[in-house]
């Protein structure tokens, strides 16, 4: 599907106030004032998203990003890093909701960066190639052999590397080891959102047994990483019978208590595994993860952005995480798209209209990330994500393909 080219938006609002009374507080959201005109979220996102490819990044398809400073500079990244993948997704999210070819030349220049990443020993190798070669292939246009022979070496190497049968999940972390019967066997909530390329992969290419792999992970993962509540901790330690031998967190607060972000994670990860696998437990787990979120966000705020540990005490060592907020409105959005409840599409409306105000929204345009106010973890400051962003991104994508209403007029949609 294709939509109206961003850039042709009529600029219809003065600095005008959108009210929405959606969830547990009242929202404002606005268009932001721009040279005596005014400029859409829309507009700020391309903006931004050129600055991040001609300033940020200088054109060059080796370097890459994961978080701004505490400026708001994206700090320069290789491939090997986790997000080297969000950066082409990007720019393929913007090529879908616009007309202006340039969005498929970026995404096209850094998923050819990331292509290496196929074939190394990394527990991300999901993000970094299912994000770049996976969107070109689905939604770019690009659905040739080579994209799929790199999307199916890609998961040949986590398969390889990753999973061990006995343990019957894919191993986290321990960069470098391509052998997954070396102990520590560690496996994070992350994770789940790595195994769309499995599961990608083994709809696509024929490999049933990958999809088996990817649903005994998802099973193994809700059994012990996530609590009768729907909480989530962050890192479950096996040993090579099986056997849970430690939980414990690398982002949160205290090893018990629960990463925002990490709840995010399964939120979206288990809607996606019942979009692949139509198993309705896979439902349930997303829709009870979501109902956790929901509430422990609510005791700690009413904008919907919560703190990056829900349950760490509310201070300058508890970020805020527009990530996680971002990554669920993206999520709800698949959840309407499912169960057609209109609660859903009700909280991710919200929750894109809370990040669109000035308090979230980067208006400097010294600052280089789209959204303000994420984190990598507790205990670190509050800075700009390339996640964050390309959730953001992903979900208003979602809201064009999914809603059957439309945003505020300042999103320029």
């Amino acid at each position: 599907m294709r939509f109206s080219p961003i850039h042709r938006i009529p600029f219809t609002l003065k600095m005008s106030t959108f009210v929405i009374m959606v969830g547990f507080t009242a929202i404002s959201s606005q268009s932001f004032a721009k040279n005596g005109d005014t400029q859409t979220v829309m507009e700020l996102i391309q903006e931004k998203s050129e600055g991040l490819a001609l300033v940020a990044l200088k054109n060059n398809p080796e370097l890459f990003t994961d978080y701004t400073d505490q400026d708001g500079a994206w700090e320069k990244k290789s491939d090997r890093t986790w997000c080297s993948g969000f950066v082409p997704g990007i720019f393929w999210y913007l090529n879908a909701l616009s007309d202006d070819n340039t969005w498929k030349k970026r995404a096209k220049h850094w998923t050819e960066g990331v292509r290496s990443r196929a074939y190394q020993t990394d527990n991300d190798t999901g993000f970094q190639i299912f994000d770049s070669f996976g969107l070109g292939y689905t939604i770019g246009g690009e659905n040739s052999s080579d994209y799929k022979s790199v999307l199916i070496d890609g998961a040949d190497t986590l398969v390889e590397q990753r999973y061990n049968k006995q343990i019957g999940a894919f191993r986290s972390w321990k960069q470098g080891v391509s052998d997954p019967t070396i102990l520590p066997f560690e496996v994070n909530i992350d994770q789940l959102m790595n195994m769309e390329l499995i599961l990608w992969v083994g709809e696509n290419a024929n490999k049933p047994e990958y999809t088996q792999m990817a649903i005994s992970h998802a099973d193994k993962t809700w059994a012990n990483n996530v609590r009768d509540n729907g909480s989530t901790y962050h890192v479950v330690s096996y040993n090579l019978k099986g056997e849970v031998v430690d939980k414990r967190t690398h982002q949160g607060w205290k090893d018990d208590s629960t990463w925002s972000r990490g709840q995010a994670w399964a939120v979206y990860a288990y809607a996606m595994y019942y979009r692949y696998t139509g198993l309705d437990r896979m439902l349930a787990r997303s829709e009870k993860s979501y109902q956790y979120f929901i509430e422990a966000t609510k005791q700690q705020t009413n904008d919907w952005v919560p703190y990056a540990d829900f349950d760490a005490p509310i201070n300058a060592k508890n970020p805020r995480d527009t990530s996680a907020t971002a990554i669920v409105a993206s999520a709800l959005l698949e959840l309407y798209q499912i169960t057609k409840e209109e609660k859903y599409l009700n909280d991710a409306q919200a929750m894109l209209v809370s990040l669109s105000t000035a308090q979230f929204l980067a208006l400097d345009p010294s600052y280089q990330s789209i959204l303000l106010k994420g984190s990598e973890k507790w205990g670190e400051p509050e800075v700009g994500s390339i996640f964050g962003d390309y959730f953001f991104i992903e979900a208003l994508y979602r809201w064009q393909q999914y809603s059957p209403t439309t945003l505020p007029d300042n999103f320029g949609l």
